[in-house]
């Protein structure tokens, strides 16, 4: 189970990181446009344990049956990653 954390910016990846009191020349070694823009759309992606991506899914507000049907867990495994009991009504 994956959740991309999409976002950066060149800056974020250095491409801004130039003196500024330099003046800047345009030349074949310099980084071009497309270099930049490419730096730009690179997406880091973080995998979430099981247990790590049901307790964001709760804190999002979605109940144990949502969680379940969105992991495609049963509903004993997400009460158990949440350290839910569950009750059962005594016998008579």
């Amino acid at each position: 189970m994956a959740t991309p954390i999409l976002g950066g910016t060149a800056f974020d990846f250095g491409v801004a990181a130039q003196d500024p009191t330099q003046p800047q020349n345009v030349t074949a070694s310099a980084p071009s446009v497309q270099q930049a823009i490419n730096l730009e759309s690179a997406a880091d992606t973080v995998s979430l344990s099981d247990g790590a991506q049901i307790r964001l899914l709760r804190t999002q507000g979605q109940t144990v049956p949502q969680i379940a049907a969105n992991t495609a867990l049963s509903t004993q495994a997400v009460n158990s990653y949440l350290g839910i009991a569950e009750t059962t009504s005594p016998q008579k």
